[in-house]
């Protein structure tokens, strides 16, 4: 089969690879689109260190159709229309036993771990595999994954009904969440950016303000927009983020904007160290938790998609065929004007 295939970190190659083999209960997905996602481009930056095994053909958001199908696979036949959670738990740790498999301490990726869908086919363990509604387009199944992993952000920030909810960041993670959260029961959601473009992205997803933090206070901004009480929820889907001058890091942010007795959820997976004002912190009774992954949303996402109640395409910024990957993840990593989500297809090399 032909793959883009990462060779080394920030090198891409389009090769000839063999195919991948299944066993029982496994199908293999012929990959139709595969979208680049923030960690591809950790991956990219090698910024995931030893668990990423070169060389190593990327991709765990992706969709297409099945191909064949193993034995004691049922429900699933060629041609079929589908979507693949990338996650491959362990089951035996204390967050598996627990039914956390999100927190697995081995969890492993198709696309990061394991080869994914930059590879013309891809070996699924079927219970991970989803068939899709022909309301779905495929290249809008792509996305499912990580609409998948907003929806898990929202429900383990325990949304209620009247909150005034922030999300900082408005990348491909933050305005997935934006978009979940117009359908929840958040009374005012308000956006953090330093990019216009996605500000603009933000007010098309329901914010009723879009606070560009590189111009206008976002503490400030938010405390106003809730009256002085500051946000019931607040969202951290910075990751990265680059000093401005006059401004405090997100987290710290986060931790000035929150009202008391609010909770923070953060998603960002940045490097970088910052300082949390604890006095503040403690003060409020604040809750800080984390969210990671999914951990069985994708039949909700598939539902909201197929429904229409979702706007992938609102993300989806560029399509471009898995022969140009190098130019893909340098336009997705140098964080271009007009760029969020670049979709890669199988159909041309």
């Amino acid at each position: 089969m032909r793959a883009a295939v990462l060779e080394k970190h920030g090198t891409f190659s389009v090769l000839d690879v063999p195919d991948p083999k299944i066993g029982a209960r496994q199908v293999l997905v012929r990959t139709a689109f595969v979208s680049i996602c923030g960690s591809d481009i950790h991956v990219f930056h090698g910024e995931f260190g030893p668990r990423v095994k070169f060389p190593a053909i990327l991709g765990h958001e992706f969709c297409g159709t099945v191909e064949a199908a193993g034995g004691g696979v049922e429900g699933l036949r060629p041609g079929d229309r589908v979507v693949a959670d990338p996650l491959v738990p362990c089951g035996t740790c204390t967050a598996c036993e627990e039914g956390l498999y999100s927190a697995c301490r081995h969890l492993k990726l198709l696309g990061i771990d394991l080869a994914g869908g930059h590879g013309q086919f891809v070996a699924v363990s079927a219970d991970r595999v989803y068939r899709l509604p022909e309301s779905i387009r495929l290249e809008d199944a792509a996305l499912i994954e990580l609409y998948s992993v907003a929806i898990h952000a929202v429900r383990r920030s325990r949304i209620e009904p009247g909150d005034t909810v922030a999300v900082l960041g408005a990348g491909r993670l933050g305005l997935a969440i934006l978009d979940v959260l117009a359908l929840s029961l958040a009374s005012r959601i308000a956006a953090v950016d330093v990019d216009d473009f996605r500000l603009e992205k933000a007010r098309r997803l329901g914010a009723a303000i879009a606070v560009n933090a590189a111009e206008r206070d976002p503490v400030e901004a938010v405390r106003e927009f809730s009256g002085g009480e500051g946000a019931n929820r607040v969202i951290e889907a910075v990751g990265h983020w680059k000093e401005i001058e006059g401004r405090d890091p997100p987290m710290c942010q986060a931790v000035e904007m929150v009202r008391s007795g609010g909770r923070i959820t953060v998603l960002g997976q940045g490097n970088e160290k910052c300082p949390i004002p604890f006095k503040q912190f403690v003060w409020k009774e604040t809750e800080i938790i984390a969210s990671r992954v999914s951990r069985g949303e994708f039949p909700r996402a598939i539902r909201l998609m197929a429904e229409g109640r979702l706007r992938p395409a609102e993300l989806a910024t560029h399509t471009m065929p898995i022969g140009r990957v190098q130019e893909a993840f340098e336009r997705s990593a140098s964080g271009e004007r007009g760029t969020i989500k670049v979709l890669l297809r199988h159909d041309a090399c």
